[in-house]
């Protein structure tokens, strides 16, 4: 006989005389003397049929096709509650994708067995909250966990990952190094301003001034300002509304971020990466920009963002923003313009009568 999760399993009947002519190889005993058998451990059925095992002893017994009729209808029940779940979680939620990064504008070079402990940790998040979570490795190292699944889970999901990364910045990276991905990284944000509600100052606007164009796989904003720190600060907002659409997100909360580069262009790509970073880490969405301030000599800048947490079940899910980029970026003065290939002059055609500066910016979506 053969412990199985049923009971015993009767593999061969010996031609002995006195064997019950009723039972059958294949049949299965769920019980003996009345003492279930059905569901115990391998170990346990063992000590309980070794037990009340004797010449007439009382058996309960499942023929081979009543106990795959059971099992049959049991993985059918099973099948169904399943669907029937999914089917309600799905008319609830949508799968979306996360992108944490683990760092500003850089990446982690692993050496084999931290790779393999992060992918151990990330598996068992994956196993804890029913998603995917999957670390992402670009050409110079880890730069990101990705999380895909139904929006609840990844939110319970994201202060573990965070931790996780936590855990292997502050202590296992002390044995590997963070290498640049595209440029230096900026100056941590500033403690955020945290709050049950906000009114949005008087001088700081609420304006769209900006619009998308595509490019291939990507998608570059182009936004506009009477002056360069509100070009900056719109492309910010810009940014935002292609991960959901403003109009949805309130004001609850404030979040401030500083920036430093070696030219304007530098200047506004960390501008950006640190408020893409703020929303990977915190999930902060920033309705309204003000900057708080701007040195155009020593390329510094300084600015809050004006929003809330994004909540899947009040905010529509846009498309996910993978990277800010230097490629084509583009500065607009009244009497100059920046791009990769350096400073020019700029021709007067073309230019907003009322808005002078504008930017493009190159989103790795």
């Amino acid at each position: 006989m053969e412990a199985t999760e049923y009971g015993y399993e009767v593999e061969t009947i010996l031609p002995n005389p006195g064997q019950d002519p009723s039972l059958k190889s294949g049949d299965t005993i769920v019980a003996i003397e009345g003492e279930r058998l059905l569901g115990l451990a391998e170990e346990d059925i063992d000590h309980v049929f070794g037990v009340h095992f004797r010449h007439g002893a009382a058996l309960l017994l499942l023929s081979s096709e009543e106990l795959r009729n059971a099992a049959q209808s049991k993985g059918q029940m099973e099948d169904e509650g399943v669907a029937e779940s999914d089917k309600r979680k799905s008319d609830m939620e949508h799968e979306a994708t996360v992108r944490i990064p683990v760092g500003r504008a850089t990446a982690w070079q692993l050496d084999e067995a931290t790779a393999a402990n992060v992918s151990n940790d990330l598996a068992i998040v994956s196993e804890k909250f029913g998603l995917a979570a999957r670390a992402h490795f670009g050409d110079h190292g880890m730069e990101s966990v990705i999380l895909t699944g139904f929006p609840s889970a990844i939110a319970q999901a994201r202060p573990e990952v965070v931790g996780i990364l936590s855990f292997y910045r502050d202590g296992q990276l002390h044995k590997a190094s963070e290498a640049p991905v595209e440029a230096a990284a900026g100056p941590a944000p500033i403690t955020p301003m945290d709050t049950a509600s906000l009114e949005l100052p008087d001088h700081v606007r609420d304006v769209r001034q900006f619009q998308y164009h595509d490019h291939t796989a990507d998608i570059i904003v182009h936004a506009w300002g009477t002056s360069l720190q509100e070009a900056f600060a719109q492309v910010c907002v810009g940014m935002f509304n292609y991960m959901t659409p403003l109009e949805k997100v309130g004001i609850a909360k404030t979040v401030e971020v500083e920036a430093t580069g070696h030219d304007l262009l530098d200047l506004l790509y960390h501008l950006l990466d640190e408020f893409l970073y703020v929303f990977a880490t915190e999930m902060h969405v920033s309705r309204c920009i003000e900057i708080l301030s701007f040195d155009e000599h020593k390329f510094s800048i300084r600015a809050r963002g004006y929003g809330e947490k994004m909540d899947l079940r009040k905010h529509e899910q846009g498309t996910e923003i993978k990277a800010i980029t230097m490629h084509m970026m583009k500065i607009l003065a009244p009497d100059f313009m920046l791009t990769e290939e350096g400073r020019g002059s700029r021709d007067a055609d073309g230019q907003m009568s009322d808005f002078p500066f504008e930017a493009y910016v190159l989103l790795d979506i």
